[in-house]
């Protein structure tokens, strides 16, 4: 069986033409056909490489057969083959994801920072007081404390709140059942050095929310605790760059704070 050119009349065993280098044309002549299986063979060469049948016979040759056999598989049959490794990687993401499996805890810090998982309590709102607003109380109290000795207002801090969160939040989940530490303080990147101070049960007061009227009350309680300590009044002072301060309540009712300052 020969390749005939479209283009140029050339004939070969198959395109491209060796003349004009077309690859448009068509198979011209008889082949072999194996009846056992339809395998087409250019020689009278039995036994069939398909099948091993020993009786081929001639015919006019069917193109389709051929374009089976040097037809280029798509990528989803390429891919079929690797579905089963997809499916496994897809299963292991997901067990990570939902926590079902937990990631070793380097890894787990680097992909998702250092925190306090479920820790027990509160972080926004106990016995009727807005904790939030408790943590500004905080800050404005110390921002009239360094104006009252000529110093500027410390900004705001989104890492330092971050340590200070964490700071707070490991003392309760050191305390009470539940809540899953996660990396520690050293795994924070803060711009500066931070002094950390810890207020309210943690300090040992034992200070619970139902022992003040409102936010207020308890910001003034809270400030009182960290500028009665030597230390922390002069770090208020010298202090020149940012501060954060987080409230959490624990199951109940006391009090955990913490505040970071550089």
């Amino acid at each position: 069986m020969a390749w005939e050119c479209d283009d140029c009349g050339t004939r070969s065993t198959s395109p491209p033409c060796d003349e004009c280098g077309s690859e448009v044309g068509e198979y011209t002549g008889f082949v072999w056909v194996c009846p056992d299986c339809g395998r087409q063979s250019a020689k009278n060469n039995p036994p069939c490489p398909r099948c091993g049948g020993m009786d081929l016979e001639q015919r006019r040759p069917d193109y389709s057969d051929i374009d089976d056999e040097i037809s280029v598989p798509g990528y989803a049959q390429l891919a079929k083959p690797l579905v089963p490794l997809f499916l496994v990687v897809a299963i292991v993401v997901a067990l990570f994801a939902t926590g079902v499996v937990p990631l070793p805890e380097d890894l787990d810090v680097a992909l998702n920072g250092p925190r306090v998982v479920d820790a027990p309590g509160s972080a926004d709102q106990a016995d009727g007081v807005n904790l939030s607003d408790v943590e500004s109380g905080i800050l404005d109290r110390v921002d009239e404390y360094r104006a009252e000795r000529d110093a500027d207002a410390l900004s705001r801090d989104g890492t330092l709140d971050s340590m200070a969160t964490f700071a707070a939040q490991r003392e309760v989940a050191g305390d009470y059942d539940g809540g899953r530490v996660v990396g520690g303080l050293r795994d924070f990147s803060p711009a500066c050095q931070p002094a950390i101070f810890l207020l309210g049960s943690t300090d040992g007061g034992g200070a619970t929310i139902d022992d003040f009227e409102n936010e207020s009350a308890a910001a003034q309680a809270l400030f009182e605790v960290l500028v009665a300590d030597l230390e922390g009044s002069a770090t208020l002072t010298d202090a020149t760059a940012a501060n954060a301060v987080d409230v959490h309540v624990a199951p109940d009712g006391r009090i955990y704070a913490a505040y970071a300052v550089c």
